[in-house]
């Protein structure tokens, strides 16, 4: 097993004691500190041409670099969640405390190595498919909107991809990395919650239209993101279909208590957000919107994008619902 961790200085500890665990487990691994999060998913997929599991020691940026790497190689994903929000490590139901998640990544490579490459389930961990989501985006240019923007993993995403308010939020988020988890997030709420401007969309799935002024638009293929919201609490990572959640703008004071019941019991039961199943979206923005991937800030200046799932395009280790 290949295990790729940040490499900075700091993080020495978590290296030395991921390491301690993986040997603890009887689990022979490297690891690999890649210095960015591109180098991160030319490693994955170097790894992967002689590991049976690859797995990503940080948070939901790692995830998604190391992911990219290995979509579509057959082999297998693992999560070690050390970043702030790890929201893909609860949508995988894989615990917080690490010797508890390499116990479960520990059963998953035990079950690879004797021969299970289908989808199986040990007593602590399960091997699955996920899908993954692609997206093209698209910024103005002096002539018009016709500039495609490329990105570090270029239009990947594992668990959502958020546009307007929601890339805004990220993006303030990014800025605070002594926070973390839902705190994180609501102090990216609170920094924009006067001053963002909705946007008029026009938003298509699967051939049905909805245009009006939108808050956010979110494409989720997992149930949570920001440290633990629930934005698509039906959303499932192998199903083969997207949840798109609509929120629709309410005026700059009605805002708050949206956005706290949203904060505190995610989108289900609000009259003001729609869900909507789909294998495809596309959205089209009269302003320039902020976007973001599992988390992590895209771009700015956006107008036009389309998401397109890919199912089964992944095989990950996961948790079960008797270890959260």
């Amino acid at each position: 097993m290949t295990t790729g961790a940040p490499s900075v200085p700091a993080e020495n500890r978590l290296v030395s004691r991921i390491g301690t665990l993986l040997r603890r487990n009887s689990v022979p691994h490297e690891i690999w500190r890649p210095a960015t999060l591109q180098e991160a998913g030319t490693m994955a997929r170097k790894a992967a041409e002689k590991s049976l599991l690859v797995a990503a020691a940080g948070g939901d940026g790692t995830v998604n670099a190391v992911a990219a790497g290995l979509a579509g190689t057959g082999c297998c994903l693992g999560v070690l969640p050390a970043g702030s929000g790890n929201d893909i490590a609860r949508g995988l139901l894989i615990p917080r405390k690490l010797s508890d998640a390499i116990s479960i990544l520990a059963a998953g490579y035990r079950t690879l190595q004797s021969g299970g490459q289908q989808a199986g389930q040990t007593p602590s961990a399960s091997i699955r498919k996920l899908d993954t989501g692609s997206v093209r985006l698209l910024r103005r240019s002096d002539s018009g909107r016709d500039a495609s923007h490329a990105f570090h993993t270029p239009g990947f995403f594992i668990n959502t991809l958020g546009f307007g308010f929601d890339g805004r939020v990220a993006w303030n988020a990014s800025r605070m990395p002594a926070m973390l988890g839902k705190w994180k997030y609501l102090a990216g709420v609170l920094q924009s919650l006067f001053t963002y401007r909705a946007s008029q969309m026009t938003i298509t799935t699967d051939g049905e239209t909805w245009s009006g002024r939108y808050l956010l638009a979110a494409v989720a293929n997992g149930p949570v993101e920001g440290g633990g919201i629930l934005i698509a609490p039906e959303a499932d990572f192998g199903d083969g279909l997207f949840h798109l959640v609509m929120i629709r703008d309410t005026g700059v004071l009605a805002r708050i208590p949206l956005l706290l019941r949203v904060l505190m019991y995610g989108t289900s039961g609000s009259p003001h957000v729609r869900v909507q199943k789909c294998r495809a979206v596309s959205v089209v923005s009269d302003r320039p919107l902020m976007a973001h991937a599992d988390g992590e800030v895209l771009a700015d200046g956006l107008f036009d994008f389309t998401a397109e799932i890919h199912p089964a395009r992944l095989t990950v280790v996961g948790g079960t619902k008797q270890e959260t």
